[in-house]
């Protein structure tokens, strides 16, 4: 799915296009990675959503993708990983599932942010910010409107560490004839997602609680390993 997009960085919006790619694909419990050999033990399915930014913003750029990996027997999310290159640097964070508790790491360029670890316990119904272009369209849609509460992180995509701490969001829907209006208030702000009303409820529109805006412009379902 691509967007053109106007994120915004340093108090302004930002002109750029924006790619989801959203897969299945295996996924090696052991090794957290796509294996080669589908067919070997401890091999899952998975859905794969990759986030993809190009932002100019002045002489330099921000260069991210950011990688959700959900499990499609109970759609848990199983891991994240971030790459961050704004031109001044280059950095690393990843996040492995197991049980309620992530593994979380990173590698920055930042002072005192160099490198670390922690332990991050999921709450009941947490959820990472950055799951929330996917996370919406699962909702289940059968009644014409609806409201429930989640507890939500902050989005990781960013160059430095993060502090990982959910907090109390409200989500609500509302059904037309041919969208879906799905709003979510917590304080980071509100983000407001429109959506097509027939399954697979494709993205159609996202308004961030940054400010940045995320119109949809066109959705291709090919082979893109081909291309």
């Amino acid at each position: 799915n691509i967007y053109d997009a106007r994120l915004m960085r340093y108090g302004q919006p930002r002109q750029t296009e924006v790619l989801h790619i959203l897969v299945r694909e295996p996924f090696d419990l052991r090794q957290f990675v796509k294996p080669d050999d589908w067919q070997r033990p401890h091999v899952i399915q998975v859905l794969k959503l990759n986030q993809i930014l190009h932002i100019p913003t002045g002489l330099y750029v921000y260069q991210q993708m950011h990688s959700n990996f959900w499990r499609t027997d109970n759609t848990r999310l199983a891991k994240f990983s971030l790459t961050s290159n704004d031109s001044c640097g280059n950095t690393y964070k990843e996040a492995r599932r197991g049980g309620e508790v992530f593994t979380y790491q990173w590698h920055t360029y930042w002072d005192g942010m160099a490198a670390g670890s922690q332990k991050v316990k999921l709450p009941p119904n947490g959820f990472f910010y950055d799951e929330l272009p996917l996370r919406v369209r699962t909702i289940d849609f059968s009644k014409p409107s609806g409201d429930f509460q989640i507890q939500l992180a902050p989005s990781i995509i960013n160059s430095k560490t993060d502090n990982l701490v959910w907090k109390p969001a409200r989500v609500h829907y509302e059904s037309t004839d041919r969208a879906i209006y799905v709003t979510i208030e917590s304080d980071l702000g509100t983000d407001r997602f429109m959506l097509d009303r027939d399954f697979p409820h494709l993205l159609r529109q996202w308004e961030s609680a940054d400010g940045s805006q995320l119109p949809f412009t066109r959705s291709l379902k090919i082979d893109y390993w081909s291309y």
